[in-house]
């Protein structure tokens, strides 16, 4: 890893857990923690004991993308499953959930290292 990239991971991890810290606040999500990866298939996850994680490469979306991949995982405390609960869950974060979704299913694979996600 080179220097560069090792400063904008870093820059990647502080963006990743101010924004998360803030969605988590203002809608009163609890967390156990943050871990911040080079993940190599998944955007970000979130495990059964709140701990979410995810891959530092968000930061090079759009912010309101970005935004969207830490909503959908804080989601996951709820709901741990893909259930239209869960799906519910997310459009009370997120109004423009189903745009933001569709841009990840069209354009990520242009900003990360591995192919497409969907």
């Amino acid at each position: 890893m080179t220097l560069k990239e090792k400063e904008y991971r870093e820059q990647s991890r502080e963006i990743i857990t101010k924004t998360v810290e803030a969605i988590s606040l203002q809608h009163r999500y609890k967390y156990n923690r943050i871990s911040i990866r080079n993940q190599k298939t998944r955007l970000g996850s979130c495990s059964s004991k709140g701990n979410l994680n995810f891959n530092w490469q968000i930061v090079k979306f759009p912010k309101v993308v970005m935004e969207y991949v830490i909503k959908h995982e804080l989601a996951h405390l709820i709901h741990h499953n893909h259930s239209k609960n869960f799906w519910n869950e997310v459009e009370k974060l997120d109004s423009d959930y189903k745009i933001n979704h569709k841009w990840l299913k069209d354009n990520a694979h242009k900003y990360l290292k591995f192919g497409r996600i969907y």
